[in-house]
């Protein structure tokens, strides 16, 4: 495995936060909306485009590419957290146990740790020199292996603050599991910096190896309501999850990739 390990994870890093308009529909309790575009290397065009609805029972998060919804419900009185991923194209769906994502990663930190690669030795157990500017909202963690630089602004309050990153450090492990990316370690620091801080993101450049050719960045916009289209995507998820044919994870990941097997897990 080399230094070209891309997940999901990095579709949610960066935020440009925006106010919603005065006339926008009331939100309701924790409900706001991300919008993310991610670019890689010097390229103009972003490589994916996502937005992610935060309503009050869960997460939503609609892809573009590859096109599809995953949706996470965080656990309940000492229940799992779920993760239920929606193929729009073949029209199937699949439930990952936020229970199970959380063993794999204890396996897959251990395999890591152990690893020749510097960098996924690095992701396994990441150290980072901070670097935090309170006046201009200027995060820096830092290290030879991986560098996250990122522009910050106050988040709205902590309630939302905390919600955004029990989605983005779960979402992060999911990722790790199904796709061919390191340990979340490095992006679970950076959300715990965010969080003793008490800010988010604008816009965040991670760095590999001290190369500043190999450089993805992701921007966001955050609004703190739902709009109508919100809803009516809303909506249209919910009925997915209500038709769509449920099948296993391996059949479904199969179906995306091409691979036979989900990293970690066998048929």
């Amino acid at each position: 495995m080399a230094r070209h390990f891309f997940g999901w994870s990095f579709a949610i890093v960066a935020t440009w936060l925006l106010q919603v308009a005065a006339n926008s529909p009331v939100a309701t309790g924790q409900e706001f909306r991300i919008e993310t575009e991610v670019y890689v290397g010097e390229e103009p065009e972003p490589v994916s485009h996502t937005v992610t609805l935060f309503e009050k029972a869960a997460v939503y998060e609609f892809m573009d590419n590859p096109q599809q919804i995953i949706v996470y419900r965080q656990g309940q009185e000492g229940k799992s957290g779920q993760f239920i991923l929606l193929d729009t194209v073949r029209e199937r769906r699949t439930d990952v146990e936020v229970d199970r994502v959380e063993k794999l990663m204890h396996k897959m930190t251990d395999w890591a740790a152990e690893h020749k690669d510097p960098l996924l030795k690095f992701a396994a157990k990441p150290t980072f020199e901070e670097s935090f500017d309170a006046e201009t909202g200027s995060l820096t963690l830092a290290n030879k292996e991986w560098t996250y630089r990122a522009a910050t602004i106050k988040a709205e309050d902590t309630a939302k603050l905390n919600r955004y990153r029990e989605f983005t450090d779960r979402y992060a492990e999911l990722s790790a599991m199904m796709f061919n990316s390191p340990p979340p370690g490095p992006r679970l620091a950076l959300d715990a910096a965010f969080a003793r801080h008490g800010v988010v993101p604008v816009e965040i450049k991670r760095t590999l190896g001290g190369d500043e050719k190999n450089v993805v960045k992701a921007t966001h916009m955050f609004y703190w309501q739902l709009s109508r289209e919100d809803r009516r995507r809303l909506d249209e998820a919910q009925a997915h999850l209500a038709n769509f044919k449920k099948v296993d994870n391996e059949q479904f990941i199969a179906a995306k990739t091409g691979k036979d097997v989900v990293r970690g897990q066998s048929k």
